[in-house]
């Protein structure tokens, strides 16, 4: 695929190869810090070996999240505070290095050490084990889609503090169910009832809050109209922005079983990129591995464990965004709003559809042939920026024109070709400019 970025205009298009460099036209980008986003792959590599984890990272996954219990319930075959199977999988992400996100899977560590009380009140002090590794372990997972129930188990406070205690600059990980799994099920009325609580019980707890949502679009027999990830993931970056959350958002990379039968490159890339556009820090993706007993098509690996054409996408998609990962991660999602489009034929955005900001500095107004999805991004050092992807439908090209304010150029980062080379595009007088952004596509805006 391939994307133009036309000034309405006259453009004068410069390139330059790194932020804070002079450019010829008179802007100059800010020095960003180095910055990366975390990537992990749910359903880790089976294989502990130089070879499997060298694979893995080779994905673009700069992350390892020890969660597969689809072996024997055995020490060196599960992970969780204690196994054999955590310590040899953390002396592996050192070598070939990886961080690494533990396990704390209470019921996983029952089960296999046969012990009821194997853990006790302070499990984090008494399976401290890892000093050597705290400088690569970023967080501990913890539960995946709690209930109601399961938000006062792990909300204890004495389990809490423990955690505090030993690794006080790690992420207590718990990832909520999608909108779309139903809020009765897991005891609450509501989905906006069952977000709260968790933010009241785990996230206003820590400093280093953390929320996560796990959302898969390409479900079959789901209807475009069904879709309500642009209101789940709003949710989402609201409640992380009160909190000062880091956002994490797990992606479908498995095909069939409930899912449809394949995923396209374009596919992948929307689901990359709408995160980001919602504040992504970490991105996980479902699954690496194929669980036994699930019969995916494929995910990032094939049944047999060898890349599937996901592998190769993914990896394409990962070096693209940390590209300019140091200068989107500068910046703090604020909110987003979504275009409906002038031929849009289905309904991606759902119900929740916006078309103002409120005060925004240099955005004045969009139009779009389809469906679009526009963040607005601040910083105190460096102003706002912006982002826009292309929401609409599988296959549909999308052009916009976007008018700014107050900046003569910008500077584009992202999209399959400019991705580590961000353009510095001069608007027109009256401050437009036109966006051609293939499906899937998104790019970070920054006004120079």
């Amino acid at each position: 695929m391939f994307k133009k970025i036309l000034a309405v205009a006259l453009a004068l298009i410069m390139t330059f190869c790194i932020a804070g460099c002079n450019i010829k036209g008179g802007a100059n980008l800010p020095e960003y810090s180095q910055k990366e986003f975390e990537i992990s792959g749910f359903w880790a590599p089976y294989e502990i070996s130089e070879e499997s984890f060298s694979l893995y990272k080779d994905a673009g996954l700069n992350t390892l999240a020890m969660i597969n219990h689809s072996l024997e319930k055995t020490s060196e075959n599960q992970f969780y505070l204690g196994s054999k199977r955590t310590m040899k999988a953390l002396e592996m992400c050192k070598k070939v290095g990886l961080n690494a996100i533990l396990n704390y899977n209470d019921w996983i560590a029952t089960w296999s050490e046969d012990d009821e009380n194997y853990y006790g009140d302070t499990p984090f002090s008494t399976f401290d084990l890892y000093g050597d590794y705290k400088d690569i372990i970023s967080g501990v997972h913890i539960c995946d889609e709690p209930s109601a129930d399961h938000m006062i188990l792990y909300s204890n406070k004495t389990l809490m503090d423990d955690f505090k205690k030993v690794y006080p600059n790690a992420s207590y990980i718990v990832n909520i169910i999608p909108i779309t799994a139903g809020a009765s099920a897991y005891g609450y009325v509501t989905y906006q009832n069952l977000v709260d609580d968790y933010a009241e019980k785990i996230m206003s707890q820590f400093e280093n809050s953390y929320i996560s949502v796990d959302y898969y679009p390409f479900h079959k027999n789901v209807k475009d109209e069904d879709l309500y990830i642009f209101t789940n993931y709003q949710m989402i970056a609201e409640t992380a922005k009160k909190y000062n959350a880091k956002k994490n958002f797990i992606l479908q990379s498995s095909t069939g079983v409930e899912f449809q039968d394949n995923l396209s490159e374009a596919d992948m890339r929307w689901q990359v990129y709408s995160a980001l556009a919602f504040g992504a820090d970490s991105l996980q993706y479902y699954c690496y591995s194929v669980p036994k007993g699930i019969e995916y098509n494929y995910c990032i690996l094939k049944p047999d464990g060898t890349p599937s054409d996901l592998y190769y996408y993914i990896k394409e998609i990962n070096s693209e965004i940390q590209s300019f990962a140091s200068v989107i991660l500068s910046y703090d999602w604020d909110y987003s709003v979504g275009i409906l489009g002038e031929k849009s034929t289905t309904r991606r955005l759902g119900a929740a559809m916006y078309n103002e900001f409120e005060n925004p500095k240099h955005y004045v107004g969009a139009t779009a042939s389809r469906e679009l999805l526009i963040s607005r991004f601040t910083s105190e050092e460096y102003g706002e920026a912006y982002m826009f992807v292309n929401f609409a439908d599988r296959d549909d090209t999308n052009t916009a024109e976007v008018t700014f304010k107050d900046c003569k150029k910008v500077a584009i980062y992202g999209g399959e070709d400019y991705a580590g080379t961000p353009q510095i595009i001069k608007l027109d007088e009256n401050g437009k400019l036109t966006l051609e952004l293939n499906y899937g596509e998104g790019v970070f805006i920054v006004p120079a």
